[in-house]
């Protein structure tokens, strides 16, 4: 593996969360296109082990592989419990206002979310992205939209009309 293989584990290990590609070629000084081979290498490299690297056009996250998920959701008491009501609020603000600040999630349910968004995260039901100013964004994971049968947040039941409701617009504005 070279080292710049292993700087991006390192980094993708650290962050704990999806970290975009042309961060990490910054950080790196190094090209996007090396960057983008680093990652294919490292993916390669982590095949069959407890821990993936899931990559999109943008972004690349290390996350703990299909493979031992039923082990994680033993060690962290989920057994395939079904989500409770304020779970299930959460990720549907999540899945319809996403991405979204834990802030207006707040903002929304008008109580504290981070339990819920722990939770979540921990399900593998969310991913959360930083942005510029270090600012963290939820957004439903690929693997919510495949336990929803669906492959993007259009299929969701009224999302047009939910996601740009102009009333959730005027609550985020007025707690601003």
């Amino acid at each position: 593996m070279t080292s710049l293989t292993q700087h991006i584990e390192a980094l993708l290990f650290t962050a704990g969360e999806a970290v975009s590609i042309s961060d990490l070629a910054q950080l790196l000084s190094a090209p996007e296109q090396d960057v983008q081979a680093a990652l294919g290498e490292l993916a390669q490299h982590l095949e069959g082990h407890a821990l993936a690297l899931v990559t999109t056009a943008t972004h690349a996250q290390l996350v703990t592989s299909g493979s031992v998920a039923e082990f994680l959701a033993q060690f962290a008491g989920q057994d395939g419990k079904e989500l409770s009501r304020a779970a299930m609020e959460t990720l549907s603000v999540i899945a319809y206002r996403g991405p979204i600040s834990r802030y207006d999630i707040d903002a929304i349910r008008g109580v504290d979310s981070r339990r819920m968004i722990r939770q979540l995260l921990l399900r593998g039901l969310l991913h959360q992205t930083r942005t510029a100013a270090h600012a963290s964004l939820y957004d439903i994971s690929e693997d919510a939209l495949m336990q929803l049968g669906i492959t993007n947040k259009k299929e969701l039941p009224q999302f047009e009309a939910l996601s740009k409701s102009e009333h959730i617009d005027q609550l985020l504005n007025s707690s601003k």
